[in-house]
């Protein structure tokens, strides 16, 4: 209930907590060691992806030996690698991105970007979540809380190509699923978004921008009872309950959840024709999803929900190979389907990924921050640069 300029005063340094100049040389080594840890915790993922890109490039190699090769002909050995970590985020969501437990919740709301807080400890948050210890109250024993996967991205005139190559994982069986698996028909599905700046929250936060308190699986979940009251419910898919949304779609948000406020804003839908100009402004996210098990493209948006159809489509050849998965995506990059993002080569996007591993399902899945897409621009602020063939 504290009001911002009291939670500034609160926040203020205290010049009685000082330490005393007889004990900074131990507060240097304390942090020296701090760094050493981080060190050597990035020598070993590192160490880590490079035996799986060797993993990976001998599969290809014999895969190309025994005539199973890719179907693409993109010469990945020219094109800049970048691994990103994805972790499992529980029920973490845009509203908890602003809310008091997260302690970055300030730093966010004026403008940082989520990845240049907290890539490096990724896979720390991960371990912390997958286990219970914050945001999950449902924990799936012995479930990693991290994967690191290596990206690659080009280009010709037609098409976005991308190469993602991650470690498998041993079976953890969920145990609140009957039969341990939430989707036995898959074992991995990779799913990635793609938006614009004029998406809001999209260049700070990636696919979190979509992501709700009061969507199915998370803390707010809005049951199916609730739904049928609101007027405008038959405007929405709810067979699966509430799915992702974006702030375009809604007249209003409610994201710190004060003074007794619902978090979030799945019933407040603004109307049709201006969910339509949304959509021609480029107001929602590209979504592209995967599934290995059954072949299966999905090509949709998010916006006022998530729909899984309506694009292009894509195309993509997937290998499992000594222990390490390979996915390769073709895409054109220009599209007249709705809900399609049409790229342009001299402009930047924002884009975010997913990996379902071990047959999960909806929320129980490993995501990235969100990352920028460049077009053969290796300026800092561009984490994947996608380069001419």
């Amino acid at each position: 209930m504290l009001s911002e300029e009291e939670l500034e005063r609160l926040e203020a340094p205290d010049p009685e907590l000082a330490r005393p100049d007889a004990t900074l040389h131990q507060f240097q080594r304390d942090i020296d060691a701090a760094e050493k840890a981080e060190a050597d915790k990035a020598a070993a993922r590192e160490q880590q992806i490079a035996e799986a890109k060797r993993k990976a490039e001998e599969a290809a190699r014999l895969a190309a030996e025994q005539g199973k090769e890719l179907k693409q002909t993109v010469n990945w050995g020219l094109a800049p690698a970048r691994e990103v970590t994805l972790f499992y985020p529980g029920t973490s969501s845009i509203e908890w991105i602003f809310g008091r437990e997260h302690g970055g919740s300030r730093a966010f709301s004026k403008g940082e970007r989520c990845v240049g807080c907290h890539e490096k400890e990724a896979a720390d948050m991960g371990k912390r979540i997958v286990t219970g210890e914050k945001l999950e109250p449902n924990v799936i024993p012995g479930k990693r809380g991290s994967i690191p996967v290596q990206i690659q991205a080009a280009h010709d005139d037609e098409h976005l190509y991308m190469r993602f190559s991650w470690p498998d994982t041993d079976h953890a069986p969920t145990p609140f699923v009957e039969g341990g698996k939430m989707d036995p028909d898959n074992k991995v599905k990779l799913a990635m978004m793609f938006g614009t700046d004029d998406v809001e929250f999209a260049e700070g936060a990636g696919c979190w921008a979509s992501c709700h308190t009061d969507s199915r699986d998370m803390p707010g979940e809005v049951d199916n009872a609730t739904i049928q009251t609101y007027a405008e419910s038959g405007r929405l898919d709810t067979t699966e309950g509430i799915t992702k949304y974006l702030e375009e779609s809604r007249t209003e948000m409610e994201y710190k959840g004060r003074r007794g406020k619902e978090p979030g804003g799945w019933d407040k839908l603004k109307p049709e024709a201006e969910i339509q100009a949304a959509m021609q402004d480029n107001n929602f996210l590209d979504l592209i999803r995967y599934q290995i098990g059954t072949d299966t493209v999905e090509d949709g948006h998010v916006l006022a929900e998530r729909n899984m159809d309506g694009g292009q489509g894509a195309e993509f050849n997937a290998q499992l190979e000594d222990g390490v998965w390979t996915v390769e995506m073709k895409r054109k990059l220009k599209s007249d389907s709705a809900g399609d993002l049409s790229l342009d080569l001299s402009r930047v996007y924002n884009i975010g990924f997913a990996i379902h591993d071990d047959y999960s399902d909806s929320r129980y899945h490993h995501i990235s921050l969100g990352y920028r897409l460049g077009f053969d621009n290796d300026s800092e602020d561009i984490e994947i640069n996608a380069v001419k063939l």
